[in-house]
């Protein structure tokens, strides 16, 4: 009985469960779960500091007149049962919302979506299963550069300015 607990609570695992430890999440479709987050993109974690990242944007399907080409990423899951973790020099495929929005803005991995490793993640397509990310392509074309400008890039200026 103990291990078919034990199964029945490997099912339940988000779809974010290689970055995510486990927690309760509804299963969703690749299309719900681009339907409703604010941004999808491709990124390569370059710093990672406490449960915060610096992620290079390569490529947008959601929200790139609003993703600078660098942004932080903000897990407010931090100590809790769904704390993400994601590893330096590794891309992901994120979907993300805004997590604090100031001058400098956060974003934050949702962690009942699809927020996964790249060819982490296989999904039923149209022709059989195929990675999620080219799912996404398939479903919504090739992406496009992150177009808006880095808030953080002038806090940065701006301090060494300073410092001059």
């Amino acid at each position: 009985m103990k291990v078919l607990a034990w199964l029945v609570g490997l099912l339940c695992l988000p779809a974010a469960a290689d970055i995510a430890h486990a927690c309760t999440c509804d299963s969703i479709s690749p299309a719900q779960g681009f339907a409703r987050t604010q941004y999808v993109f491709i990124g390569k974690v370059l710093e990672v500091k406490d449960h915060t990242w610096t992620v290079d944007v390569d490529r947008v399907w959601k929200g790139a007149d609003r993703l600078a080409a660098r942004v932080r990423l903000l897990d407010v899951y931090k100590d809790m049962d769904c704390e993400f973790y994601f590893e330096t020099g590794r891309a992901y495929l994120f979907f993300a919302i805004v997590a604090k929005s100031s001058r400098y803005v956060f974003y934050q991995p949702e962690v009942c979506n699809w927020t996964s490793a790249l060819r982490s993640k296989r999904v039923a397509g149209p022709h059989g299963e195929v990675w999620l990310e080219d799912l996404i392509v398939q479903n919504y074309g090739p992406g496009e550069p992150p177009r808006a400008e880095d808030p953080w890039k002038r806090l940065e200026d701006h301090d060494r300015d300073d410092r001059d």
